[in-house]
Parts: C-alpha cells; sequence; structure tokens
C-alpha cells in the first residue's frame, strides 16, 4: 500500500514540473522572437506614403507567415493592415476592423496574452483616434486588466503601446492612472529616444491637469534634460510650451512669452505644424494680456494655416474666433467685432455639445469599468471558490483511495470465502438447470412423439377417408357424418390446457419470468399469445408450432404477426 502511495505522489510532482516547463518553454520561445517582431511593426516601408509599396510588404510578410506556419507573424500582419486602411479612409472602417477581429482571434487561439494584449491596445486606440470612445472602452478595460498578468518584455514595443493606452486614460479624466502606467512602461523604453521625451512630458502634463505644478515642473525638466542631451530641438520645442503655461500661472507673462516664441520656433523649422499651431494661439492669447495685441494678431494669422475643417479642430477655431473678437474690440472695429463674436458663440455652441458628449463617454467610461471591475472581483471570487472545492475534493479523493486499498486488503480473504461460496451455489444452479433441462427435453420429446402420431392419425384418417367417399357414393349420408367426425379429429389440438400447463411451469423455471415480464410490458397479451412466444423461444418451427397447437401454418403466420403488432403498439 506504501509503494503505491509514493507511487501517485510521484506522478503528481512529475506532472506538475512538466506543466511548469511547458510554461517556461512557451515563455522563452515568445521573448525570442520579440525583437524580430518589433522589428516588423517598426519598419517604415509599411508606413510609406505609396500605397503600392505598403501592399506589396504586406502581401510579402502574409506569404512569409504562413510559409513558416508562424500565427505570431500572421497577427503582426493583420495589425499593420488594419493600420494601413484605417489611414487609407482616414475613418473607422470594416476592413481595419475585419484585421482586428482575426488578430484578436488569432492571439487567443494560441493563448499569447502578449501579443493579444497589443491586439486589444491597438484596436482601442484606433478607435479613440477617430473619437468613438464606447467602441474603444471594451478594448481597453481588457488592456487593463491584462497588463499586469504579462510579462511585460515579451510584449513587442511594450512601452509604446502603453503610451498609447495612458493617452486614453489622460483624455477621460485618470490622470494618476495614466501617470501610472507611464511608469510602468518608462524602464522599457530606449533612454533618449523620441518616445522617452514623450512620455515623461506627458507625466507633465497630467500633473499639471491635477494641478500638481511642482511634480508638472519636475517632470517636464527632466524631459527638457533627455531632450537637450540627444539635441531633440523639436521636443525642446514643444517642453518649452508647456514650461510657458507653468510660468503664466505663477504670474510671469514675460518669461511664459520668451518659451512660446522658442517652441514656435522650433515647431516651424522641423514642420511640427500642429504644436506651432497651438504655441501660436496660446502666444497671442498671452500677449494681449500684455498689451501686444498686434503682435498677437500677426501670429493668430500664421495659426489660422494650419487650421483644417475637422472635428479635432473645432476648440482652436473657438479660441481664434474669441481672441480675434477681442482684438477687435481693442481698434475699435465694432463691426468686426461682433462678427468674430457670432462666429465664436457658433464654434461655442458646437464644442459645448461635444463636451457633454464627452463627458457622457467619460461617465460611461466609469460605468463600464466599475461594472468591469466588478465582473472581475466576481470572476475571481468564483475562481477561488472552484480551486477550494477543487482541494477538497482532491482531498477526500485521496482519502478515499486509501481508505478503499486497507478496505481491499482486509478483504482479501472475505473475497476468497465468498468466491467459494459462490462456486457451490453456481454449481448447485447447474444442477438444477440440468435437471429442469432434461425434465423440458422430455416434455419437447413427448411432444414430438405425439406430433408423429398426429402425422400418422392424419394420413391414417385420410386414407380412411378416400375409402370413405368410395362408399359415400353409395350412401350420402354415411359420407357426411364421416367427414364431420375426421375433421373434429384433425382439429383436436397435440397441446391441450393441461398439457400447457405443465409445460408453463417447466418452461418458468427454465426460463425465470420470461412469460411473466412479457405480459407485464404488454398486457394486451393472451394465452394463446404467450404459448406462441414460448414455442418462438424454443426455436420451434412453423411446421412445429402448427402441429403442436392443432393450427394451420397460415394460422400461426397470422397469430406470429398479430403479436408482432401488439408488441411494437401495445394500444393495438
Amino acid at each position: 500500500m506504501s509503494r503505491l502511495l509514493c507511487v501517485i505522489a510521484f506522478l503528481l510532482c512529475h506532472a506538475i514540473v512538466q506543466a511548469q516547463h511547458r510554461s517556461f518553454s512557451n515563455k522563452s520561445n515568445s521573448v525570442g522572437s520579440v525583437s524580430s517582431l518589433e522589428t516588423i511593426l517598426m519598419d517604415q516601408n509599411f508606413r510609406s506614403k505609396d500605397s503600392t509599396v505598403v501592399v506589396d510588404h504586406l502581401n510579402e510578410l502574409l506569404q512569409t507567415a504562413k510559409a513558416k506556419k508562424s500565427a505570431e507573424l500572421e497577427i503582426i500582419h493583420d495589425l499593420l493592415a488594419a493600420d494601413y486602411y484605417s489611414k487609407l479612409s482616414d475613418k473607422v472602417n470594416p476592413r481595419s476592423d475585419l484585421c482586428y477581429k482575426k488578430a484578436l482571434s488569432s492571439a487567443k487561439r494560441i493563448q499569447n496574452d502578449e501579443l493579444r494584449l497589443i491586439v486589444l491596445i491597438r484596436q482601442g486606440y484606433y478607435y479613440f483616434v477617430y473619437r468613438e470612445l464606447e467602441a474603444a472602452i471594451p478594448y481597453f478595460l481588457q488592456a487593463g486588466e491584462l497588463i499586469g498578468q504579462v510579462d511585460y518584455k515579451a510584449v513587442p514595443l511594450f512601452s509604446r503601446h502603453i503610451h498609447q493606452i495612458s493617452s486614453f486614460y489622460g483624455y477621460i479624466g485618470n490622470y494618476s492612472g495614466a501617470i501610472n502606467l507611464l511608469q510602468e512602461g518608462l524602464p522599457y523604453c530606449k533612454d533618449g529616444t523620441a518616445l522617452h521625451i514623450s512620455m515623461v512630458n506627458s507625466m507633465g502634463v497630467y500633473s499639471e491637469k491635477q494641478q500638481l505644478l511642482g511634480q508638472a515642473v519636475v517632470h517636464f525638466q527632466r524631459a527638457l534634460g533627455i531632450a537637450e542631451r540627444n539635441q531633440d530641438s523639436l521636443w525642446m520645442g514643444i517642453i518649452f510650451g508647456n514650461l510657458a503655461s507653468i510660468e503664466e500661472q505663477k504670474g510671469n507673462p514675460y518669461k511664459a512669452i520668451r518659451l512660446l516664441k522658442e517652441n514656435v520656433r522650433l515647431s516651424v523649422k522641423y514642420s511640427e505644424h500642429l504644436d506651432a499651431m497651438r504655441s501660436m494661439i496660446k502666444l497671442a492669447d498671452v500677449l494681449i494680456d500684455v498689451g501686444g495685441w498686434q503682435e498677437a494678431e500677426g501670429y493668430l494669422t500664421r495659426s489660422e494655416v494650419y487650421v483644417k475643417s475637422k472635428p479635432f479642430f473645432l476648440p482652436i477655431k473657438t479660441r481664434i474666433a474669441k481672441l480675434r473678437s477681442e482684438i477687435a474690440s481693442i481698434k475699435g472695429y465694432q463691426a468686426d467685432e461682433l462678427l468674430y463674436l457670432k462666429q465664436y458663440v457658433h464654434y461655442d455652441d458646437s464644442l459645448r455639445a461635444t463636451e457633454r458628449y464627452d463627458e457622457l463617454q467619460r461617465a460611461y467610461w466609469q460605468w463600464q469599468s466599475d461594472d468591469f471591475q466588478r465582473s472581475i472581483a466576481a470572476a475571481h471570487e468564483e475562481r477561488k471558490t472552484s480551486l477550494l472545492l477543487e482541494l477538497a475534493f482532491g482531498l477526500l479523493l485521496t482519502s478515499v483511495l486509501i481508505i478503499v486499498i486497507l478496505l481491499l486488503n482486509r478483504s482479501k480473504n472475505r473475497h476468497k470465502i465468498k468466491s467459494t461460496m459462490l462456486e457451490k451455489e453456481q454449481l448447485t444452479y447447474a444442477l438444477e438447470r440440468e435437471v429442469l433441462n432434461k425434465e423440458l427435453e422430455k416434455i419437447t420429446n413427448s411432444w414430438k412423439e405425439a406430433d408423429e402420431k398426429s402425422k400418422e392419425s392424419t394420413s391414417l384418417i385420410a386414407g380412411l377417408q378416400n375409402d370413405l367417399e368410395k362408399l359415400g357414393k353409395e350412401n350420402t349420408d354415411i359420407k357426411v357424418r364421416s367427414v364431420e367426425v375426421l375433421d373434429e379429429l384433425l382439429k383436436e389440438p397435440i397441446m391441450t390446457d393441461d398439457r400447457w400447463t405443465k409445460f408453463k411451469l417447466t418452461f418458468d423455471q427454465v426460463f425465470p419470468d420470461y412469460l411473466k415480464k412479457k405480459k407485464a410490458k404488454y398486457p394486451r397479451l393472451t394465452e394463446g399469445d404467450l404459448r406462441l412466444l414460448a414455442l418462438m423461444k424454443l426455436k420451434y418451427s412453423n411446421m412445429g408450432m402448427s402441429s403442436l397447437l392443432g393450427i394451420s401454418m397460415d394460422g400461426v403466420k397470422k397469430g406470429k404477426q398479430r403479436l408482432k403488432k401488439k408488441m411494437e403498439d401495445p394500444s393495438e
């Protein structure tokens, strides 16, 4: 018994070690392929302005994935194809949706949570960019839950994808959540890169949103130091603009103006038009406050060059119209002031409607987030309960196994005794059955003898019938009476009621309850039906049944048909 328990314990330990080894091997293989996947994701050929170049590279990547039977490469292909279609149509579109759906399905199928994470983030960001927040929320929620469960080193471009999801958190007003995500991603970001600077700068922006100006300055100065160390003038200009906002809030407008002018200069130099536009408008606002409305007017005119007729630029248009009306008021141009005020009111109404929608979306996010967290908590509790039940069941099963082994050892002798007694009972039963079989055989043989005698009688009666027919030609009355007597003799069955009673008693002993069960199952069976069933059980032929029952062959066949019908449908 102890050796058996040791074997069971060894097998359990071996299974656990094998499972851990498989898990480690899967992770190792995943980590080994991260760099190659990152290289493909960052390949600029997939972002070429020439559609032919992009399509050719996508087809080449898909062929490689199929040739290598690599689900990972197929997922990367689907993500890059989704990017291409979204840029091509500049909106949410069915082809991008389908690509994301395929990528997510493949990641789930191969059980790769690291790739599933980037698919969720990229699909959520795709909807977020085109401001379909309701569609983006479920993907960001799932990604947020998955972030704490994956190996960050095994996630391709982990810091870049973290930056994307943090921008969504910042948009919905969850600034602390955005900062926490950025802090998670920073250790995996290459030092000195534009992405590194952007992530640190974003932490400053979100701190400023929370009115944590001291922390904001720390982050901005850190980002500026990285930019200066790597001679990234573009980012230096952007950070100057952010520091200018801090200085304005501190009451230092002229310092803010110097920083904003440097921001404008560098942004224009490096064709960062959106940042240049925002900086020019901010600069015009500060200049008006200090009386430099003429210079402010020039910056507003320059900024309008970059404004486009897209929903994204609605806040920009609103602010420009307001500043234009202020300058017209200072100049005393009432007609222009009224014109710009009308534009401002129009844009502001549209903006407020948009902001109300955004507020609703943020509230929807919060509701969805709370509901998602509740469902996660419920799932954790369910898993915990399931684990406890499995543990209890395992202990119970082990206990039962031990008890069974003990009982088996104790019951060996009892089993031997029972086996001996069973053998004796089987021998006794066999003897009794042999006696009954002999008795049944005797009855059957007597029936056969009676059958043979019946055939002889039939033959004799037939001969007599011929002789009587000859005599009947002379005397008709004698012929009629003789035929009636012969018919009665021919109709007399071999299996009389007395013989049936005796036969049934013996049959029931050889085949216990056979007829009784048939009668119980099919209550409409008659005694004649039971006689047929008994003879059929004994493998009698139709001719044998005809002789024993004293009916014709057709009568036997019809009886069998009626019997079959009753047994197929008891209602008949």
